[in-house]
């Protein structure tokens, strides 16, 4: 095995040699500060819009509530004027208008058939005796009724409170008696003590 000499190139047979160059980095310009800028007012834009949106929607939502309200209030009013409807319109209420006009009850009706004119049954004149039990009161009597009914329980109050007041002031002079007689008790005992005393001291000098 034998080592032979590699040729020799020669520079005239080489290729074309590229040459290396420095490659400078751009420079940053002024372009981008614009856009951060409106970046920027995009963003203040839209927390002023979502501020508005949540004002606004708090506005609604309050009065919804106070229509709410109004229509709560409405509504107790109708059932209030239901009520008074209704009542107005009750055998109840029909008697009491009938007894302010003077009319009372009758137990023999007579019915009148139109358009003839007949008259069925046997009218009869009323005295206001023929049904004692049955008696409707005007609004007038219930209400004084009702204030005879406060001044009663008023009274009752003010009675018991008077033998209440009785009931302390009669304990207060017992408890005054008691002390009082506690200390002329102990009065006499001290003057008992101090005499038994003196009768001794004058015993013993003796």
């Amino acid at each position: 095995m034998t080592a032979l000499l590699a040729p020799k190139r020669n520079s005239e047979d080489s290729g074309p040699r590229w040459s290396l160059r420095e490659v400078r980095l751009p420079q940053r310009t002024m372009a981008s500060v614009p856009f951060i800028l409106s970046l920027g007012v995009l963003l203040a834009l839209g927390m002023v819009g979502l501020l508005l949106l949540n004002t606004a929607l708090q506005e609604q939502a309050f009065a919804v509530r106070d229509q709410q309200k109004v229509a709560t209030q409405l509504g107790y009013r109708v059932a209030a004027l239901e009520t008074e409807v209704t009542e107005a319109r009750s055998s109840t209420r029909l008697a009491i208008e009938a007894t302010e006009l003077g009319m009372v009850p009758n137990p023999y009706p007579a019915y009148l058939t139109l358009p003839g004119g007949d008259i069925v049954g046997n009218p009869t004149r009323m005295t206001g005796n023929e049904v004692p039990d049955v008696r409707y009161r005007t609004p007038e009597e219930l209400a004084a009724i009702a204030k005879q009914r406060e001044e009663a329980l008023a009274r009752a109050k003010a009675e018991a409170e008077a033998k209440k007041a009785e009931e302390e002031a009669r304990r207060a002079e017992e408890a005054a008696a008691k002390k009082a007689a506690a200390e002329r008790a102990a009065a006499e005992k001290r003057a008992a003590e101090k005499k038994a005393e003196e009768s001794k001291k004058k015993g013993s000098g003796r």
